[in-house]
């Protein structure tokens, strides 16, 4: 009983703290060793998986694993990305029932890694390390292989964190599709080598070799793909060329006849999947050396080749249509049409080309209308206005002006390129809606500064360079992101929008903004700003939805289409008592049927690439492909892609605000330590008189009664 007292008086004392405090500290460690969680204060959510992520995994039928090969202890920047990498796999398999999502970082100091890593395709890259002063380069690997059922797909050259998760989910979930596509195809899919025999004779490199390497191309695509795939090599008749060529765009060769008596002829070359009425040809093509000699350009490249044909051919995109009669940028342009937009955004969708409105399928939900030249005619306004009233959703990217450039010989005289207005007859939809677009181009001050060698720094007012400021914060399709480039760009505005409709800037101009009359040359030093007062903010894009009215009152015409054929319908005319004239009919909707979506940017420019990077990973890539997520209702898509640190940057502030923080921070702090180290000094003060008058007054009373 003693001893028990004893112990609780010493475990009451303070000889028992740093004990207790130790013990504490370990059974915390414990505790959080098998349940923690954890708190993401990013305002983007960056460490947190987004809905789109956790409704993916949550719903996995089969069970999904992650072969991690990252190479440890890299120099900064990389290292981030491993940390990241295991935070965001972490939460994939925290959502994933029990079972269905496991992950694994392999140790690249192992041989037998390498090599599998070799095995799956990654590849093995320099990165700059700085070490002991010394700049050097380290060998790293940094990808990851996902397997899923029987296929398996590869991420490489995870360099960076920016857009890691939505590679991710996209990447499983386009496996999830392929794998579901494959258990249920009925059949095979025939993968077929067309090669005229007769090409043998002309010592073509890589051509006796071909049917080998396509075979062992196929069975490293089968092995990830159910080995759905059967392969057949063809030597077509020379019969058959024509058709063959007519049918799948086959590479036709053809030769001349020899000195040494070949007689002229042609053979085919080419490989085509084809599974049903649906097919894609995978380019082989003949090529000629530098020093004469010929061979075939893309064997090196057959595996990925037809691993991405296979899932072209199979793949459950959402098709997107894209206008193309009226002098719209080309999807097959890469130097200045929208050949990089339809690169970045087909994961998801597939642009599909129509010259004319009234060619697009009822099927297809969107319609994309970038740059046109020239004017809609009546009939084609209409169906797009009806479009519209019947839940269609449409994009459109317009140009105020068309910029005409001189030809390369009047370009050699200094000949210097004319601005012409665009006329696409749009605009009558626009008024129906309350929306009026600028006939010139928008000049900003807070604009792009090209820097030239002997010239300084020349502001390009006609590039407007948006900040954070300058992009809606509270909309999914531009929040979080900041300094989009917009190229030779129109302004919006909704001064009487049509009731039932709501008008959304995404993108604005500074209030150092000003539209010129008009463009008669773009050159930097030609273009003077007004005075400040002349002006304003202006919208560069924006996003309309609701109700829309309908532009026209009532159809351009109301006779009934023609059967094809006139002696078809000849006989039918015959064969009825009632001419077809007397006849008439119309689905005409005064104004929508159901809510619709518009988006439109002022600048078809910006989906060339002068400003769209190659990865889309420029903020005016990702906007105008959040914008194509916002139409066709995958607003999920869109915090995947935004996530990214580098993308949330400062605010910005005005000289007084910086002199103010300034100020704070070396005059302030000090006079703060200052006014506390006073404060406690004098606080000190006051409690040695307690102290004095408490007890100095009794030493004195002591005195007196020993007197």
């Amino acid at each position: 009983m003693h001893s028990f007292k004893k112990f609780g008086a010493w475990l009451m004392g303070p000889k028992s703290d740093f004990l207790l405090l130790v013990l504490v500290i370990a059974l915390a460690n414990l505790v959080g060793a098998r349940a923690f969680f954890r708190l993401d204060l990013t305002s983007q959510g960056s460490y947190s998986l987004s809905q789109a992520s956790r409704e993916l995994v949550s719903s996995l039928e089969e069970p999904v694993s992650v072969r991690v090969y990252f190479t440890k202890n890299l120099p900064s920047p990389y290292n981030s990305v491993e940390s990241y990498l295991d935070d965001l796999l972490s939460e994939y398999r925290g959502h994933a029932k029990k079972g269905r999502f496991a992950y694994q970082f392999l140790d690249m100091e192992e041989a037998e890694n390498r090599q599998q890593a070799q095995a799956w395709g990654l590849q093995n890259v320099q990165v700059q390390e700085v070490k002991d002063t010394e700049v050097g380069l380290k060998s790293a690997w940094m990808g990851l292989v996902l397997v899923y059922g029987d296929g398996a797909e590869v991420l490489d050259s995870l360099t960076t964190t920016e857009g890691l998760e939505y590679r991710l989910t996209t990447t499983l979930g386009r496996m999830i599709a392929m794998n579901d596509t494959l258990a249920g195809l009925d059949g095979k899919i025939q993968l077929t080598l067309y090669a005229s025999s007769s090409l043998g004779k002309f010592g073509i490199g890589g051509f006796k070799e071909l049917p080998g390497e396509v075979s062992s191309a196929l069975d490293r695509v089968n092995k990830r793909n159910r080995n759905r795939i059967v392969f057949s090599s063809v030597d077509p008749a020379p019969l058959d060329m024509d058709a063959l060529v007519g049918k799948y765009g086959l590479q036709k060769i053809s030769w001349a006849a020899g000195r040494d008596g070949t007689p002229e002829g042609s053979g085919l070359l080419g490989l085509t999947l084809e599974k049903g009425d649906r097919f894609i040809s995978i380019p082989l093509e003949l090529t000629r050396g530098l020093f004469g000699g010929y061979g075939i350009r893309g064997l090196e490249t057959l595996e990925d080749s037809i691993s991405g044909a296979l899932q072209s051919l199979l793949s459950r995109s959402v098709e997107t249509a894209y206008l193309t009669g009226h002098g719209e940028k080309s999807l097959w342009d890469a130097r200045s049409g929208a050949a990089r937009l339809q690169s970045l955004v087909q994961d998801r969708y597939s642009l599909t080309e129509y010259e004319k409105v009234q060619d697009v399928p009822a099927a297809v939900s969107s319609i994309m209308i970038n740059g046109p030249r020239s004017a809609f005619s009546e009939d084609e306004l209409y169906a797009l206005d009806q479009f519209l009233m019947r839940g269609g959703n449409l994009f459109l990217l317009l140009d105020p002006i068309a910029e005409i450039l001189p030809d390369q010989q009047m370009q050699m005289y200094g000949a210097q390129p004319t601005y012409e207005s665009i006329d696409t007859g749009l605009q009558k939809l626009l008024t129906a809606w309350g929306v009026e677009f600028s006939s010139s181009y928008v000049m900003d001050k807070a604009c792009y500064v090209a820097r030239q060698q002997g010239a300084g720094d020349v502001p390009l007012y006609y590039v407007p360079q948006l900040p954070k400021e300058g992009l809606n914060p509270k909309h999914p399709v531009s929040k979080n992101l900041a300094y989009v480039l917009f190229l030779q760009t129109g302004a919006l505005s909704a001064p009487s929008l049509s009731q039932g409709l709501s008008f959304t800037p995404l993108a604005s101009s500074s209030r150092e903004s000003w539209i010129p009359e008009k463009i008669t040359s773009l050159n930097p030093y030609s273009i003077m700003p007004p005075s400040e007062d002349a002006m304003e903010s202006k919208t560069l894009a924006a996003l309309i939805e609701g109700t829309f009215p309908s532009a026209f009152a009532s159809p351009p015409t109301t006779e009934i289409p023609a059967e094809e054929g006139e002696a078809d319908a000849g006989k039918k005319q015959a064969a009825s008592p009632v001419q077809s004239a007397d006849l008439s009919a119309t689905r005409h909707l005064s104004s929508s049927a159901q809510s619709g979506r518009v988006a439109i940017f002022g600048s078809s420019a910006i989906t060339t690439p002068s400003v769209m990077d190659e990865k889309g990973s420029q903020p005016v890539a990702i906007l105008v492909r959040n914008a194509i997520d916002w139409l066709n209702g995958n607003s999920d898509l869109i915090p995947m892609r935004t996530k990214g640190l580098s993308l949330n940057t400062l605010d910005k502030t005005t000289k007084a605000q910086r002199d103010a923080v300034r100020a704070v921070n070396l005059y302030g702090l000090p006079a703060a330590v200052i006014l506390i180290g006073f404060a406690v000094w004098r606080l000190r003060v006051a409690r040695r008189k307690r102290i004095k008058d408490q007890y100095m007054p009794a030493r004195t009373h002591n005195t007196e009664v020993a007197e």
